[in-house]
């Protein structure tokens, strides 16, 4: 995983944006910087002192201790060990050497582990091919899209403000699916694919090995589907001119479960160890196995996820290829926490269950810093009584499976006559506030926009995005006969036969067009009570033929209309701001429309539950469309307001994306949906426009900004903002927090 220092501005200075830019263009990389004759590495790859000289020696082979009072040099290797007979009688021999290696390096070197020393040194050979062949055959690999599967690419982050790695790299994202050698470059492509084949193998022996340290069966890990995807990164090091002021990779532990390296004959690699960078030797035949930071969690810290790091150097190019293991994309929602196994009322869990995406998500937002994002999954049960933590586990993972099998949502638990509602879905009280009945959202009217009344709207909307962050618009420019078919047909969607209904069903995020019944349902996170119907679209891509049938109509007539009437309010906002009516719709934060269709039901129980946790939307500008029933309420100077449906109007309210850019002018506002007893469902649409580009960095617009009014935010991404806000859930915890800056 390429990740970012998201903290900073401090690395950053007038004409670096300029520099990063013009080697970007260039898509030649690390190597065709090399390939110039530079001298002296650009200033984007120079690194600040505390991250290259962390820890006490900048490398280490020995480390001192102290024996009858007399101080000597301890000289420390990783561990190597020698797999050949770990399914005969070595067996114990080899798990107890693992389970030491693991437990205290959280490295180890294998030998005799089964793949052909030829098919490794094919693979070396074969990345080196490909980065060294002619910058022309290389650029239609380069991307900085971090979706894409296969890509060649210069530090992933390189337009942020973080220090780049002095490396090129190859990324081929396998996931858990069959391995297309077509879609691989020509110059690596059957050595890639041989060498995935073994790798694979080794993985499920290291698998059963691994779990027999813990004193577990051998298939339990396995078990867990928790290293079934596989992600290659191919890096190429070039030599560096400066290698004292850059790194090939910065002080990082690994996300995943497990990590498999191949290295050449050049070195580089270390690993901290009793705070001393020890170096990990190239070894002639071996492979390099390391613990990641979920592994760690799952053992409840028996096993280490350790820092490590990679040196520029004068000689080379140095090449490598590191293998990643990680849950497959049908788990990526599955949480995974301490096992039960392990635990007892001496050894209680240290972390809370996370799932995978959680995690990541995190690590990314966090970026390569040399700090650990385990503290973030601590647990916050305390030193509770273990076998009470269990079963409420266990219970909570049957219900889940139990409710998400069904496929039917929570209209179907409504449908087959509950009168409690299952536990999964109560939460715990919330903060007390007030709600205040006198209290109403502004409501501006939009009708004359064109004409006299432009600076009377204009200032009503100014009001209203600084002090509410929500109003209501009426005389918007859509007809109410759109409208009430958008609502209609959402509605029809929702009641079908639940056979009808299930095609559509998936956890599947990545998918364009879903049903689903709650983003975290598997997380530890309470449910909330409704069922959605998400679909996606991108700029310039309407995609209307993809839409439920039962829907496609009134759904594509409202997103014609919708952007439309984006593309009028934006104007309103940017002239809000003092800007030139086009300004925000120029920046690219409002290209990508996400349509999320909510059913919710009657609730037997509605004190125990809501529809929609109080949270603010990541999104830079959101519109919603709701029935009559009501339900919505936003928090207000500590007073939680109702908003009231008003026929034919459309709710309007400010993301987290838009408070960034304005700088906190304009507010992101905490709001609900209370669950309801009334027989017919809620129904409500909420249009969501963000940025098209995910790895762009977006910060506070310039024109706003002076001495007097400093920027409050550091930049960041769409992809990273949005990665860090599901990171932290819908708990009232705003995600603006972690990208403010210092005052």
């Amino acid at each position: 995983m390429e990740v970012v220092d998201c903290k900073s501005s401090s690395f950053d200075y007038d004409g670096r944006a300029e520099e990063v830019e013009e080697f970007s263009k260039t898509k030649a990389g690390v190597k065709g910087l090399v390939d110039s004759g530079v001298a002296k590495i650009p200033r984007f790859f120079v690194l600040p002192v505390e991250i290259l000289h962390k820890a006490s020696t900048k490398s280490g082979t020995s480390i001192s201790s102290v024996t009858n009072g007399a101080s000597e040099s301890v000289k420390v290797e990783v561990p190597v060990i020698d797999l050949e007979g770990c399914t005969g009688p070595r067996r114990a021999e080899i798990v107890g050497e693992i389970r030491a290696a693991a437990e205290e390096w959280g490295f180890f070197q294998m030998v005799n582990h089964g793949i052909p020393k030829r098919v490794m040194e094919d693979l070396k050979k074969s990345i080196r091919r490909f980065h060294e062949q002619p910058n022309e055959q290389k650029m239609k690999w380069y991307s900085q899209d971090v979706w894409k599967r296969i890509r060649y690419y210069s530090y992933g982050y390189l337009h942020s403000s973080a220090p780049a790695n002095w490396r090129d790299s190859l990324a081929c994202n396998f996931q858990d699916l069959p391995i297309d050698m077509e879609a691989l470059p020509q110059a690596c492509r059957g050595e890639t694919s041989e060498y995935m084949k073994c790798v694979a193998r080794l993985k499920e022996t290291l698998s059963e090995l691994l779990s027999e340290a813990l004193g577990l069966r051998s298939d339990y890990l396995a078990s867990l589907n928790c290293m079934k995807s596989r992600y290659l990164l191919s890096h190429y090091y070039p030599v560096c001119p400066e290698p004292e002021l850059t790194l090939g990779v910065t002080n990082h532990s690994d996300p995943y479960f497990l990590t498999i390296l191949l290295q050449d004959n050049v070195g580089g690699l270390q690993v901290l160890h009793q705070n001393q960078w020890v170096d990990i030797p190239y070894l002639d035949g071996a492979l390099v196995a390391n613990i990641g930071d979920l592994m760690q969690i799952v053992t409840n810290d028996k096993f280490k996820s350790v820092e490590h790091r990679v040196l520029a150097g004068r000689v080379g190019p140095r090449v490598s290829a590191a293998c990643f293991f990680y849950p497959s994309t049908a788990n990526s929602f599955e949480p995974y926490g301490p096992i039960m196994e392990l635990l007892s009322e001496d050894n209680p869990p240290l972390y809370r269950q996370v799932h995978y995406k959680e995690y990541a998500s995190l690590y990314v937002s966090k970026g390569l810093d040399g700090k650990t994002d385990l503290l973030a999954v601590v647990s916050y049960c305390g030193r509770l009584i273990v076998e009470a933590i269990n079963m409420e586990n266990c219970e909570r993972e049957k219900e889940v499976k139990q409710f998400d099998e069904t496929k039917a949502g929570v209209k179907g638990l409504v449908d087959s006559g509950i009168t409690k509602i299952p536990r999964i879905f109560i939460h715990p009280p919330e903060e007390n506030y007030n709600i205040d009945h006198n209290l109403q959202v502004p409501i501006i009217d939009l009708e004359g926009f064109d004409g006299d009344r432009r600076k009377e709207i204009v200032n009503g909307v100014r009001n209203a995005a600084e002090t509410w962050g929500f109003f209501l618009m009426i005389n918007h420019g859509i007809p109410v006969m759109v409208l009430e078919q958008l609502l209609e047909g959402v509605r029809r969607f929702h009641e079908q036969p639940p056979e009808a209904k299930k095609e559509w069903y998936s956890r599947d995020f990545s998918r364009k067009f879903l049903y689903f019944s709650n983003v975290d349902l598997k997380a530890s996170v309470p449910a909330d009570w409704r069922d959605s119907l998400l679909c996606r679209f991108l700029e310039d891509e309407n995609n209307f033929d993809a839409i439920p049938q039962v829907c496609r109509r009134e759904i594509s007539e409202y997103i014609k209309c919708t952007t439309r009437l984006r593309d009028t309010l934006l104007e309103v906002l940017s002239e809000a701001l003092g800007l030139n009516r086009g300004y925000l719709a120029c920046t690219g934060c409002f290209k990508s429309v996400s349509l999320v269709n909510h059913c919710y039901p009657f609730c037997p129980e509605p004190d125990l539950t809501v529809g929609a946790t109080k949270h603010s939307d990541l999104s830079s500008l959101t519109f919603v469309v709701q029935d009559c029933h009501g339900g919505l309420q936003v928090l207000h100077r500590d007073h939680l307001v109702d908003v009231a449906p008003v026929k034919g109007a459309l709710v309007a309210n400010i993301g987290d994306f838009l408070q960034i850019i304005s700088n906190d002018k304009f507010k992101s506002v905490e709001h609900r949906v209370l669950a309801i007893r009334t027989v017919e469902p809620r129904i409500s649409t909420a249009c969501f426009f963000g940025a098209f580009d995910k790895l762009k960095p977006f910060g506070p617009i310039k024109e706003l900004i002076s001495d007097s009014n400093p920027p409050v935010y550091k930049e960041t991404s769409y992809g990273d903002y949005m990665t860090f806000y599901k990171s932290i859930g819908q708990d009232g915890t705003s995600a603006l927090t972690h990208f403010r800056l210092p005052k």
